[in-house]
């Protein structure tokens, strides 16, 4: 058993999620000494991190889901021999991914619970997902659900976290299209009465309004730095003691590092997430209606006013480290 071929993109209406929790698996996947392809249907900023754990990129360019796509997938697993195929995004039918799973053996990641797949494994690494969906996957071989099975990178396993007082990261996300970002740092420039400063991430779409928004902030006063993405969010994560960010997959790669979090539903696949994570007290959320972003700016500060008490963090997420491992050996063992 030596290759294993995944079939995800990223990029605008699909966001980065999919290909970097993917990462994590492949990470696992090269350390173990066998080898990891990447069939993509557009180049991404992000496809070195892929390369430099190993991976091999090949771009095919077709519509994500089409037959086109599903012959090309086919014919990459056969010519590799793969011996697994993980499909990870929302444009694969449930017949597309019959098709491949017919043909080999397939890891579908899933998020919502509505496609039910006959492929060997489906994964729903989201919290909550073993309440929520436990009689959605029933054409499957195995369904691995729940944060027990998180796909997390070894960069947040192996940052140091050295959290300075007063230090938010706002991160929404490189397909800010609505550029909500800016939102958040107009809300907190605004504020008054406590000492914050901030690290912000942007794509270059966003670049022009946020740095001039950082010059506002520093005029007032505030420590403020802008960082174009896309980079590695962990360094940015060990030093800060708060950070507002989407409802996705960020959100809880920031919990395992102890973060506090402030978190945004910006897609309605967030929601139910976001919401077990809320129940548990691990979290803040916010609902983009209203004075969201006011909100969210003040959820944050309460944090930076709670800064080094005995009480300014929310209850710990019970979190398991080794989920990508896991994952990969059941991969194995199947």
């Amino acid at each position: 058993m030596d290759d294993f071929l995944f079939r995800v993109d990223d990029g605008p209406g699909v966001g980065a999620g999919h290909l970097m929790r993917c990462l994590a698996l492949a990470e696992e996947i090269c350390q173990s000494g066998r080898k990891v392809h990447l069939l993509a249907t557009r180049p991404s900023v992000l496809h070195h991190r892929w390369r430099a754990t190993g991976a091999d990129v090949m771009i095919r360019d077709c519509r994500i889901g089409s037959e086109e796509d599903l012959a090309v997938t086919l014919q990459a697993a056969s010519l590799l021999d793969a011996d697994w195929v993980v499909v990870d995004g929302y444009g694969f039918t449930v017949d597309w991914l019959d098709a491949v799973g017919g043909e080999r053996n397939t890891l579908c990641m899933d998020d919502v619970g509505v496609r039910d797949p006959s492929v060997a494994l489906v994964l729903n690494h989201n919290p909550g997902a073993e309440q929520r969906y436990a009689g959605s996957y029933r054409r499957c071989r195995k369904a691995l659900l729940g944060s027990d099975w998180f796909l997390l990178r070894s960069e947040f396993k192996d940052q140091v976290r050295c959290p300075e007082n007063g230090q938010i990261l706002v991160c929404l996300g490189g397909e800010d299209l609505d550029n909500r970002t800016l939102n958040v740092i107009q809300a907190l420039v605004a504020c008054r009465g406590v000492d914050f400063g901030v690290d912000v991430v942007c794509n270059d779409a966003q670049f022009a309004g946020i740095a001039e928004m950082a010059e506002l902030a520093v005029s007032a006063g505030r420590r403020f730095q802008v960082h174009p993405g896309p980079l590695a969010l962990a360094p940015l994560m060990g030093r800060a003691h708060v950070m507002i960010c989407g409802g996705g997959v960020t959100a809880v790669e920031a919990l395992s590092m102890g973060l506090n979090v402030v978190a945004i539903v910006l897609a309605d696949n967030q929601a139910e997430g976001i919401a077990y994570l809320a129940n548990t007290g691990a979290l803040d959320v916010v609902q983009v209606t209203g004075d969201w972003a006011e909100y969210a700016a003040s959820a944050a500060l309460e944090y930076v006013a709670r800064s080094g008490s005995t009480n300014d963090h929310k209850m710990p997420f019970k979190f398991y480290w080794g989920g990508a491992g896991r994952v990969f050996a059941r991969m194995i063992a199947q």
